[in-house]
């Protein structure tokens, strides 16, 4: 049988601050900032027999929808469940978020295309 990937991505806007308690100022990041985010959540398995997909996508926009709602113009350190809301916790939040509703989750990619970096998890 033949393996797919699908995804759907979304972005959001949102605050946060990170301080470090070991740099004598609370560090670079300490103070509130925010950022632009595109988030891509991918999906592996095959084609269902009857409809031909891995997944419905629109069912799965409909979940994204949501969850872009709890994060988009958010203040993030205030985000139960995330803790220090770095790229590497965001990740781990939407894929403890989307995996009961996402079967064959894969991969969850947080990106800030203005800075140029990101980060992407492959599940635990």
């Amino acid at each position: 049988m033949a393996t797919f990937e699908v995804y759907r991505e979304f972005y959001f806007e949102a605050a946060h601050a990170l301080y470090d308690p070991e740099a004598k100022d609370g560090g670079k990041y300490r103070n509130l900032h925010g950022h632009s985010f595109r988030v891509r959540v991918s999906l592996r398995g095959e084609r269902h027999p009857e409809e031909q997909w891995v997944m419905d996508l629109g069912k799965l926009g409909r979940r994204l929808a949501e969850l872009r709602e709890k994060l988009d113009h958010s203040f993030l350190n205030d985000l139960e469940g995330l803790g220090k809301p770095t790229l590497e916790n965001l990740c781990l939040y939407v894929w403890r978020e989307l995996r009961p509703d996402a079967p064959g989750l894969c991969e969850v990619g947080i990106f800030r295309d203005s800075c140029f970096e990101g980060c992407v998890y492959r599940g635990d």
